[in-house]
């Protein structure tokens, strides 16, 4: 994880160039989501091809997954809503710029999401009901990555990329968003909420390498490192957290290669195992795997027992 993160912070200092290298090339595509079992035996395609294809969001229900994705130019990415039973795939509030982030609201029928269409990285909300069109969230002063929506649909968590990356929180439309953990001098990303919403899990360097974190909502400067530590007698660090749909639970990527297992009770007081290791799958990092190594590429299935990955079509 760390020569990831090395890289991670040398993309920060170039961030306002074109980071031309992260896209995939013609040799990269076209790409498809596969399904993958515990062990990491791969299960089959699930959705449909495009030329590119970026974070993908399972729905609660489980049947459709949400993507940030391009069938065209370069720098014009749509989010795409796959079907899991058909393989039939949609396009929502389609525009010039690239749309990423993809994340649905409690109960499947909206998703929030962020664009660069006005030239800078804003927050919209989408109705799936195509008669309606996006709203623009609201006018802030960094670029926003929306990352959780609250089981209740009140909140949400997004990450503030300014000269550091923060994590907010949010009442959505209401007022102005918090740096929920305050770091200074550190790096906070991907808060996640937990499926009853009491505890958000997050990625930060606040102790050197990347690690994963969880934290009480109430209480968010009150942390738990679930993550295997750097110093144990295997690779640690970890980023890319996921939680089971019934929050007893966590999933994390390690060397943004190898998927690891926390179990967790959520429910009072938090408690986490030590992590083990379900499986790795050398080539599944995604795109853009050194601009955000944090970032997940990767869903859960919301029994926990399957994994939809993206890799590049094999003829």
């Amino acid at each position: 994880m760390l020569r990831y993160c090395v890289s991670f912070f040398v993309g920060v200092i170039i961030l306002a160039a074109p980071v031309i290298a992260q896209q995939p090339t013609a040799g990269d595509m076209p790409q498809e989501m596969i399904w993958v079992d515990r062990s990491g035996r791969i299960l089959g395609k699930v959705g449909s091809t495009q030329n590119s294809i970026f974070h993908p969001e399972i729905s609660p229900d489980g049947k459709s997954i949400a993507v940030s994705a391009r069938d065209g130019e370069v720098n014009d990415r749509d989010i795409w809503i796959h079907d899991v039973a058909t393989g039939a795939k949609r396009v929502i509030s389609p525009a010039k710029g690239n749309d990423n982030f993809p994340i649905w609201s409690p109960d499947g029928r909206k998703i929030i999401f962020n664009s660069s269409r006005t030239g800078e990285y804003e927050l919209y909300r989408k109705d799936l009901d195509p008669d309606r069109p996006e709203v623009l969230l609201a006018k802030m002063p960094a670029a926003q990555y929306p990352r959780s929506w609250s089981p209740d649909g009140k909140w949400l968590l997004f990450t503030q990329a300014d000269k550091k990356r923060d994590v907010m929180l949010w009442q959505i439309g209401v007022g102005e968003p918090i740096d929920l953990f305050g770091y200074q001098n550190a790096w906070t990303e991907v808060g996640r909420f937990s499926p009853n919403g009491q505890y958000i899990a997050y990625v930060s360097n606040a102790d050197g390498p990347f690690e994963v974190y969880v934290s009480p909502t109430r209480e968010p400067r009150k942390h738990w490192k679930v993550s295997r530590p750097m110093s144990m007698s295997w690779a640690g660090g970890g980023g890319q957290p996921r939680w089971r749909a019934d929050g007893k639970e966590l999933f994390y990527m390690m060397d943004n290669d190898t998927l690891m297992s926390v179990e967790v009770n959520t429910e009072g007081r938090f408690t986490f195992s030590q992590p083990k290791r379900l499986f790795r799958m050398g080539g599944m990092r995604g795109n853009f795997p050194d601009e955000s190594p944090c970032t997940p590429r990767y869903d859960v299935t919301p029994d926990g027992q399957r994994f939809v990955y993206v890799r590049k079509v094999l003829h």
